[in-house]
């Protein structure tokens, strides 16, 4: 099992190398030098060559990446050009904002989902059945851009019940103002996730209980409740994997989510910084977030190699 779990770590490295690789390109292959994306356009020359030998941009591209790599591993990715505020610091904020609206979106998502699937599994042709399709369906099939106007529409404007932009309302910052936010990019954010867990609940659970042992213990007189614990310990593996990619995506930031409802997450802080052309944050957040999605990925494998033996071969 040790080697297993190192095998898996060592990929994870790789991974994250790969994605450093990648995040420092992106600049390069911007329009124009590096530097401009950097420095105002009126910068004094004195300014800018400071600016070049902080950041190396006289040497060759591979001294670039490395003096780069280095800094970010050291959590150092210079300042915002938009507001001259530490980038670590923009997006700490940012990722702290995606965070809950990352966990209220799987809350709503995750408990729905196992409702709607196990309970569709065991009831096929319900109506309540047929609503949990339409769920599934639904939330993979609308993006969520779409579902954000509906909810606003409906919600915010016509019923009146239920704020449209950002995480507080004014001068009320209080766990209230927030949960009153939060319910609908929440909902929006997690449709997806509540589509694609429900289908997979229901179909892992009804694998099951098709499988042998369930008839046995169906023979040995244990209950229904006691069945559906062995079921549902069995379909485990398979569901914290769908849930931990899942999760790993709505950290990522869902961005015209947030851009729509002014959820000030790190997807909004992604697109403010691409327009705005303040790459330092641009590359910084893209980064951390590859870098989240990654370990979340090897935790979840992690906990599989736990859960199954089997996987530890």
């Amino acid at each position: 099992m040790v080697r297993v779990i190192l095998k898996r770590i060592g990929l994870a490295f790789l991974t994250l190398f790969g994605v450093t690789v990648i995040v420092f390109a992106l600049l390069q292959m911007m329009p124009g030098e590096p530097i401009d994306s950097i420095v105002p356009l009126d910068a004094s020359e004195e300014l800018r060559q400071v600016i070049i030998d902080q950041y190396g941009f006289d040497q060759p591209l591979y001294m670039q990446y490395f003096m780069w790599l280095g800094n970010a591993v050291r959590g150092n990715f210079g300042n915002s050009v938009s507001d001259n505020r530490l980038v670590l610091s923009v997006v700490s904020e940012a990722l702290h904002n995606t965070l809950i609206l990352a966990l209220g979106a799987s809350i709503f998502a995750f408990l729905l989902s196992i409702l709607i699937g196990v309970y569709s599994s065991y009831r096929p042709n319900s109506i309540f059945s047929w609503i949990g399709t339409v769920f599934g369906i639904g939330g993979i099939s609308i993006p969520n851009y779409c579902l954000s106007l509906i909810l606003i529409g409906i919600f915010s404007v016509n019923l009146r019940l239920l704020p449209s932009t950002g995480m507080y309302t004014s001068g009320d910052y209080t766990f209230s103002s927030l949960r009153q936010h939060l319910i609908l990019p929440a909902i929006a954010a997690g449709a997806m996730t509540l589509g694609i867990m429900t289908r997979m609940v229901r179909s892992s659970v009804s694998e099951m209980r098709s499988r042998s042992f369930v008839t046995t213990l169906r023979a040995k007189g244990l209950s229904e409740p006691a069945i559906m614990r062995h079921v549902l310990r069995n379909s485990f593996p398979t569901l914290l994997t769908v849930a931990g990619l899942q999760f790993g995506y709505l950290m990522g930031g869902s961005t015209m989510v947030e851009t729509i409802f002014s959820w000030p997450g790190i997807g909004l802080i992604i697109y403010q910084s691409i327009f705005t052309s303040d790459f330092p944050v641009t590359q910084a957040a893209i980064l951390i977030v590859a870098a989240i999605f990654v370990s979340i990925n090897l935790l979840i494998d992690l906990l599989r190699i736990v859960a199954d033996p089997r996987l530890r071969k």
